[in-house]
């Protein structure tokens, strides 16, 4: 297991033992253009049923979205944040 790091750069703080992965879009037919979506690694929790009192299994799929003026910026951002996860990953391991 990684351990937590919390990382900012371009005015978005991520922990980066949470990232999935790194998605960027430059088609306005698919979503927004030029946003750059962060998606983090599921995670679960158990949730006590008011009425039943029995325990249910919740999962997140979590994700965070920045858009970026133009598709070149977003890239940018893109690699740079890549360069950051990366360096964290060859010190954990």
């Amino acid at each position: 297991m990684n351990s937590p790091r919390l990382a900012t750069h371009a005015g978005l703080t991520l922990n980066l033992s949470q990232i999935k992965c790194f998605k960027l879009n430059g088609f306005t037919s698919l979503s927004k253009r030029n946003t750059l979506v962060v998606e983090f690694k599921t995670r679960y929790d158990f949730i006590q049923h008011p009425e039943t009192g029995k325990f249910e299994k919740q999962v997140y799929n979590e994700h965070t979205e920045v858009e970026f003026p133009n598709y070149e910026t977003a890239v940018a951002h893109r690699d740079e944040w890549e360069d950051i996860w990366q360096d964290y990953l060859d010190e954990q391991s």
